[in-house]
């Protein structure tokens, strides 16, 4: 069943970004620094997703005592 959330459109730099859900990113298992296909068209902005496989840690060191 679709689910409608409310995104923000922000700034970082000279870039704009797309704040999307925790939910979002837990149920389709997305990790930092992944890359998404966006598609525009005249009827709106779509980011065809499907599950994925768990993104393995990469350069993440927050866990190493």
């Amino acid at each position: 069943m679709p689910t409608k959330y409310t995104v923000t459109l922000t700034t970082l730099g000279t870039s704009s970004v797309i704040v999307l859900p925790k939910p979002v990113i837990d149920g389709f298992n997305l990790g930092k620094g992944q890359r998404l296909e966006l598609i525009a068209r005249d009827d709106g902005i779509f980011i065809p997703l499907t599950e994925q496989e768990p993104q393995a840690k990469v350069d993440d060191q927050s866990d190493i005592t």
